[in-house]
């Protein structure tokens, strides 16, 4: 506003003394314009300024690009729209800036293309820092009031890894046994005990109860499993280092893509990044698969890990086959998120691979992450 006020004061006082040394009809009419153009700089702009709106999205078939569209309704035109954009990758936290301004017609739409060049895997966010519009001479802005923002996700390189199950034979407690011991199925009957106050009035087992002429209920079994939980851990340690971090994504998801193509329903989890807790998605497809990419690929690398908070029975009341945790550390609290049952930590920047009771390590390097994941017994 300031730029544009000594401008025109500039101009006017230029006018003025033009016309004092040469008064004559050319000069009085510069300087009749010059004094004009202030009142009708400032009306064009309160008059226009009420009828522009901004949109944004990303393109469908192209998800590197988003349009940035400004659009004037009125019938007078509108000299500048400004807008300062950005692009954060949620996972790297790599920020791109854009400046556009553009003038816009009597009800016309501009779409302005964004393009954002990747340099790693992640979700990336592209947000409208701020918006104005300004008269003709750049004396007047309005700030437009904007919350829109849109989203790609950059996946990283997915590979095969022709995994190897082991299968539920290979847990302390398989489903032919468990029926002894936890039941085989939800809502299996494993044991008979006397009624006690807080036990499910359901559980009651009335024949029995009526026979022995006291109250007995069925003691229920927890089943065992034979699906997978895959979790991606918060690499806190690289998250200064793209390249491992594109590399921990990409062993991750070729792991969920590879169950996904076998037609082995399995469960993700990583970090809640809105809360710190921990979340678990249930992946059967290609498109429950693409859908979690979208919330995973968005935890910041740099954000603390959710296992703290992991205790007690383990992450659900449901046990797994196998549990895989994806990241660069063997979480103090193993055996709760294990909950008794066997765990494979494919580690970034762990050489080799050894095995301690139900644990199993499998390191991986950046520049070999294919080779050293692949065949690897889950």
């Amino acid at each position: 506003m300031r730029k544009g006020l000594i401008v025109w004061i500039f101009l006017l006082l230029s006018a003025l003394v033009l016309y004092l040394f040469a008064n004559g009809t050319v000069t009085l009419a510069l300087l009749a314009a010059l004094i004009a153009a202030l009142p009708a700089s400032y009306a064009l702009f309160r008059l226009s300024v009420k009828h522009v709106g901004l949109s944004l999205s990303a393109t469908p078939d192209d998800n590197r690009t988003f349009i940035l569209r400004m659009k004037n309704s009125g019938m007078l035109p509108v000299a500048t729209v400004e807008a300062a954009a950005a692009c954060v990758n949620l996972r790297t936290r790599e920020r791109e800036s854009f400046t556009i301004s553009r003038g816009l017609g009597p009800r016309k739409t501009k779409e302005i293309p964004l393009e954002v060049v990747p340099g790693h895997a992640g979700r990336y966010s592209l947000t409208v820092d701020s918006a104005v519009v300004r008269d003709p001479l750049g004396i007047w802005s309005k700030k437009i009031d904007f919350s829109e923002k849109a989203g790609v996700t950059v996946m990283p390189e997915i590979f095969d890894m022709n995994i190897v199950q082991a299968g539920v034979t290979a847990m302390p407690e398989s489903d032919s046994e468990s029926a002894k011991v936890r039941g085989a199925v939800s809502g299996d009957m494993i044991d008979i005990k006397e009624y006690v106050p807080g036990d499910p009035v359901r559980n009651i087992h009335w024949k029995l109860s009526e026979k022995t002429g006291k109250a007995l209920v069925k003691v229920l079994g927890n089943p065992v499993s034979d699906q997978y939980l895959l979790i991606l851990d918060n690499p806190t340690d690289i998250a200064h280092d793209p390249a491992a971090l594109d590399a921990v994504a990409s062993v991750y998801a070729s792991l969920l893509h590879t169950l996904v193509k076998r037609e082995i329903i399995c469960y993700a989890g990583w970090t809640d990044p809105e809360t710190g807790g921990f979340v678990i998605r249930r992946i059967s497809d290609e498109l429950e698969a693409t859908a979690a990419a979208d919330e995973y690929m968005a935890v910041p690398a740099a954000m603390p890990g959710a296992f703290g908070g992991i205790s007690g029975r383990g992450l659900v009341n449901e046990r797994f086959a196998r549990v895989v945790i994806v990241g660069s550390q063997i979480p103090s609290n193993i055996d709760a998120i294990a909950n008794g049952c066997g765990v494979t930590v494919l580690r970034f920047g762990e050489q080799g691979s050894f095995t301690e009771g139900s644990l199993t390590v499998v390191g991986f390097e950046a520049a070999t992450y294919m080779s050293d994941t692949a065949g690897i017994e889950i």
